[in-house]
């Protein structure tokens, strides 16, 4: 009974849009790991759910599916059809307020446990973190979203964490994302690639041995079968149930404070 409920809801071709699209990108388990772990209230969980299933009433649900509008465009930046994964990760007037707030969220769930590990002082209560430029002491120097000085020209030079451990001589290049459910797996590899140089000036200038790190959530809540492997790699006890628990309470607000706006939003 589950397998031909599965079928029946994988072949509608609203509701089943996400399982289709994430399940082509990595595993089930990968894919709704946060229902069992995360802890949310169950009206958190409803509303993840029901942006899943697109069945949030955006101007292109409006448009295409109750045909109650003519303009699916979204009403902030008014240039792409307003749909779930427009409104989590794609609209630029939220760039640089909402999506940045939940990406450093995220980030700051690292910092703070990465702290923890070389015995610098954190606030008891996760949400009151505030991660510093430097922190340094005689075991470890933590950088966060620090631009790195280097002898050559390069673009990449402000990763959202480096970790260098004195004592082991290892750099290591934490950079978080969190894209569409979709791009997850595209994300993780253009975050490796993108701090290459980075990695090697950084080896040859600071006499360690570099790595670089990804660390990509979905907007949604998918992971990449890679992610519980990269978060071992960072310095610290990093658990993945924490980090999708913020990565999806900064989707939810945006959620809530997006869909509560009027459908027309003048310039």
């Amino acid at each position: 009974m589950v397998e031909e409920t599965r079928e029946v809801w994988m072949q509608k071709p609203l509701h089943g849009q996400y399982p289709r699209e994430v399940e082509e990108i990595t595993k089930k388990e990968h894919a709704y790991r946060w229902t069992a772990s995360t802890g949310l209230k169950i009206e958190t969980e409803a509303l993840i759910t029901a942006a899943q299933d697109q069945a949030l009433n955006t101007k292109y649900h409006k448009t295409k599916i109750l045909r109650v509008s003519t303009d699916p465009k979204c009403r902030m930046c008014k240039l792409s059809d307003e749909t779930i994964s427009h409104i989590t990760s794609a609209c630029q007037n939220l760039a640089g307020t909402l999506y940045l707030k939940r990406h450093n969220d995220l980030a700051s769930a690292i910092h703070r446990k990465v702290c923890q590990n070389y015995d610098f002082h954190v606030e008891p209560v996760p949400w009151q973190h505030k991660p510093n430029l430097v922190e340094e002491n005689d075991k470890a120097k933590i950088l966060w979203d620090f631009e790195i000085r280097t002898d050559r020209v390069m673009t990449a030079r402000r990763p959202d964490l480096v970790i260098i451990d004195k004592g082991n001589k290892i750099a290591t290049i934490v950079d978080v994302a969190v894209p569409s459910d979709t791009n997850i797996e595209r994300k993780e590899r253009e975050k490796i690639e993108k701090y290459q140089d980075l990695r090697l000036e950084v080896q040859r200038m600071w006499d360690v041995k570099a790595k670089v790190v990804p660390v990509v959530v979905g907007a949604l809540g998918a992971t990449t079968q890679n992610l519980d492997k990269h978060l071992e790699e960072i310095p610290g006890i990093h658990k993945a149930p924490d980090l999708l628990k913020a990565a999806l309470l900064g989707t939810a607000h945006i959620l809530r404070r997006f869909l509560d706006l009027p459908d027309s939003i003048p310039y």
